[in-house]
């Protein structure tokens, strides 16, 4: 029997008011004031995946992480990696590169200190690496990391980087090298679409999401999926937004649960430390703190 590859689970740990400017994102000194669904998503997904008997890697906001401790001790303790999705959900390339290793280490830090483990996994807020920001990967390395999940490479609204890699790969810099996990993309109607996360998982059908799954797989491409804790919580609050973002960003939140059951029983699934510690033996990725 042929054997797959085996797919790539991840969540982006933030809340429904987490988001973009663009789409109504509150300023950070109101997000204390407002409601929180944050923990009761990101426990369902927890319980989901351990009814598969999935591990993920868990992209925490460094808010999140410093205002909910014990969500990060949780995913830890049920074995899934602990990573940074940055300290305050901001875009890439509206920061300088300062700005940006400052919002990198404060999230590293905060995240280190509550699991004791060395957090070398990021993902950029709303996959917004472009080429405006030439020195993306040499301040990843620069700053401890060693793994990253923010080419995305179709254009979308806040972000696009250009890339023919399908499977994850490696990329040199000056101050050391960053495995990319690109995110997914599958061809259709002559252009490369994403089936596998966020408004692209809402909107496509489930019987289309496992056809291109299986396509990838065929072809010895391991899909990356990612979901939010906020696509498993259908009723959350909504923020004031355009109708197009509107649209993006609230339809078909009851169709996730029962997609992420069929997704989750179609597959054999491995963390990104572990694809790079299977396929990249010697890459070591990270130790407990001695």
């Amino acid at each position: 029997m042929r054997e797959y590859p085996k797919s790539i689970f991840t969540i982006d740990v933030e809340d429904y008011f987490n988001v973009t400017e663009e789409r109504g994102e509150p300023p950070v000194s109101e997000w204390d004031s407002l409601p929180s669904i944050v923990e009761s998503g990101f426990l369902k997904l927890l319980d989901l995946l351990d009814t598969y008997q999935v591990k993920a890697t868990c992209f925490f906001l460094g808010y999140v992480a410093k205002k909910y401790p014990h969500l990060v001790k949780e995913a830890q303790k049920r074995g899934h990696e602990i990573a940074s999705h940055g300290m305050f959900h901001r875009i890439v390339y509206k920061m300088s590169r300062d700005e940006f290793t400052t919002d990198l280490l404060q999230s590293k830090n905060i995240l280190e200190d509550i699991c004791s483990e060395q957090v070398t996994a990021f993902r950029s807020p709303s996959f917004s690496l472009t080429e405006a920001s030439p020195w993306f990967f040499e301040t990843l390395a620069e700053t401890g990391f060693i793994a990253d999940s923010s080419v995305f490479p179709v254009k979308r609204d806040y972000g696009g980087y250009k890339t023919t890699q399908k499977k994850p790969y490696w990329i040199t810099t000056e101050k050391g090298d960053i495995c990319e996990f690109p995110i997914s993309v599958a061809p259709f109607c002559g252009k490369d679409i994403c089936f596998f996360g966020g408004g692209y998982l809402r909107l496509f059908p489930k019987h289309v999401i496992l056809y291109m799954h299986k396509k990838l797989a065929k072809q010895g491409i391991p899909t990356l999926f990612y979901i939010h804790p906020r696509e498993m919580e259908p009723q959350h609050p909504r923020l004031k937004m355009n109708k197009m973002a509107y649209f993006k960003s609230y339809v078909n939140l009851n169709t996730v649960q029962p997609k992420l059951e069929a997704i989750l029983s179609s597959s054999k699934f491995i963390t990104c430390r572990q694809y790079i510690e299977t396929c990249f033996p010697g890459k070591r990725m990270s130790s407990s703190f001695t």
